[in-house]
């Protein structure tokens, strides 16, 4: 599972409004091109282009008239449509937010992980999109796969909730029964260039989340712990 993680879009002819079409068919399993051309709405030569592209980029398997899909395929598929010119809010449209969601589960626990989908705090009331533990160490994530469409004001409340589910979450007796001596409130998103920080919460992209989560322990000093 290894090659979709590790991956780098690079410029190529395939237009990304063909991409876009092809990412609500994209299904983990073995697929009919003939079949898929046509629940796409693409020629049969559109489609063998766009598979070729996912193809080089290690997305896709393709073996003559049929193509099959990995796990986590239709987030790589999305975002290569960004990086190759199409914005997110029409990328995200294409994009379920659960397909999201669950590729960022696989990815944690591909690193060793523990992962709570909608994880629920009873008093108060809260939910947390992601809880991945690690040790004594639990990370607080929000999938936002609309990203981009934020301004600084809206990224900055969507942190500021985010600690505070963290706070809530480290004053429950849920913190007792993991054995979390501390939490990291942390955004992945669909796009952005790089990492950054917004007051000390890290923001990442999904094609980066991987490479954050190897360099965690060394970014101690720059990120938020919640206690």
């Amino acid at each position: 599972m290894l090659y979709i993680i590790n991956f780098l879009i690079e410029g190529l002819e395939t237009r990304p409004t063909t991409i876009i079409k092809l990412i609500p068919n994209i299904i983990e399993g073995e697929h009919d091109l003939i079949e898929m051309a046509r629940d796409c709405g693409l020629s049969f030569e559109a489609l063998k282009e766009a598979l070729g592209f996912l193809k080089s980029k290690k997305i896709a398997e393709l073996d003559g008239d049929t193509v099959r899909f990995e796990k986590g395929a239709k987030v790589l598929t999305a975002v290569s449509a960004v990086k190759l010119g199409s914005s997110v809010d029409e990328v995200s449209k294409a994009l379920n937010w659960k397909d999201f969601e669950e590729f960022t589960c696989f990815i944690l626990e591909y690193n060793g992980y523990r992962v709570y989908q909608n994880f629920r705090l009873r008093n108060p009331r809260r939910e947390i999109d992601v809880l991945a533990v690690k040790d004594d160490r639990g990370l607080v994530i929000d999938c936002k796969h609309r990203h981009r469409s934020m301004g600084v004001s809206s990224i900055s409340k969507v942190a500021k909730a985010q600690v505070e589910r963290a706070e809530e979450l480290m004053k429950s007796e849920e913190a007792k029964r993991l054995n979390l001596s501390h939490v990291i409130p942390l955004i992945v998103t669909l796009y952005s260039e790089k990492v950054f920080f917004m007051n000390k919460v890290p923001v990442v992209p999904i094609d980066k989340f991987r490479h954050f989560l190897y360099e965690l322990d060394g970014l101690l000093d720059t990120v938020l712990i919640v206690r």
